[in-house]
């Protein structure tokens, strides 16, 4: 993230067998397991460099779990997209990650000219049959309409094993009057160090860890300037705060009662990180 040319390791791989898209499933709940994980040590950002290229798991995932969480997910992305508008009420946005079209629906519904991308065939096929306008692959991407106004990250960065080249990608196809937002889990949040490795935002998938300070410095050497800072909040069905308790209770589950499926619990543990942040000015 720095530029440093040495790493030192502080955690090793405990993921057991091969890779495959599994372990990449976006409502993974092996909280702990991991690759091999290395501490800069000058701006102390954390990350897993001997991980292969990752891009072809995503392109291979399937999971009908995401799916079933859809109207939480989509109560989320409306609170991002309502605070993205105090900065930037309209135009054109593009989301990075799509996944299914959440956010990208809840910004045509805020009047927003919206599409996205995402590398997931199965993700993406879901998107389209709801007639949302979500292009499989990744950017920077051929079908992209720029430039933008508002381009919109979210949960995305800590998944990239280049994350400057994305920002500086990012950088080129937004306005200089434009927003970004970016949320990623925070490894310097006080629940990630209560928990130590046990964190729930410790899983293969994520490759790189941010804190508020390396979040910052990827912005300032990608050309942008933060904006502000908050921290975002969750929504989740009452049936998934269960399993997920009793899982990292390290106990056995027991069946959820039947009133949790229709409640929907908001929930902030001050974890998440929301940046915006604005292309800086090249003189």
């Amino acid at each position: 993230m720095c530029g440093a040319d040495r790493l030192f390791l502080v955690k090793p791989a405990n993921y057991r067998g091969g890779l495959s898209s599994d372990s990449f499933v976006i409502t993974d709940s092996n909280y702990g397991v991991t690759g091999a994980i290395h501490r800069c040590p000058e701006c102390g950002f954390l990350q897993c460099p001997e991980l292969p290229e990752i891009t072809g798991f995503y392109e291979q995932l399937e999971q009908e779990a995401y799916e079933c969480g859809r109207a939480q997910r989509s109560l989320q992305s409306r609170r991002i997209l309502e605070r993205v508008r105090s900065y930037r009420r309209g135009g054109r946005l593009l989301d990075i990650g799509a996944g299914s079209g959440m956010l990208v629906e809840q910004a045509l519904e805020m009047g927003y000219q919206a599409e996205g991308v995402e590398p997931s065939r199965w993700l993406q096929g879901k998107a389209v049959e709801r007639g949302l306008p979500v292009y499989l692959g990744t950017f920077p991407h051929p079908q992209c309409q720029v430039p933008y106004e508002v381009v919109t990250l979210i949960d995305v960065i800590e998944h990239v094993l280049r994350p400057l080249e994305l920002l500086r990608a990012i950088r080129q196809v937004l306005l200089p009057d434009g927003v970004l937002a970016v949320v990623t889990p925070d490894v310097r949040s006080l629940a990630a160090r209560l928990l130590g490795w046990r964190w729930w935002h410790f899983r293969v998938a994520h490759v790189g860890y941010f804190d508020k300070s390396t979040l910052e410095l990827a912005a300032r050497r990608s050309q942008f300037v933060l904006v502000s800072f908050r921290r975002s909040g969750w929504f989740f069905s009452g049936d998934y705060l269960w399993e997920r308790a009793w899982k990292l209770a390290g106990l056995r589950q027991r069946p959820a009662p039947r009133l949790l499926r229709s409640v929907t619990v908001p929930l902030n543990l001050r974890d998440s990180l929301l940046a915006i942040l604005r292309p800086a000015r090249v003189e």
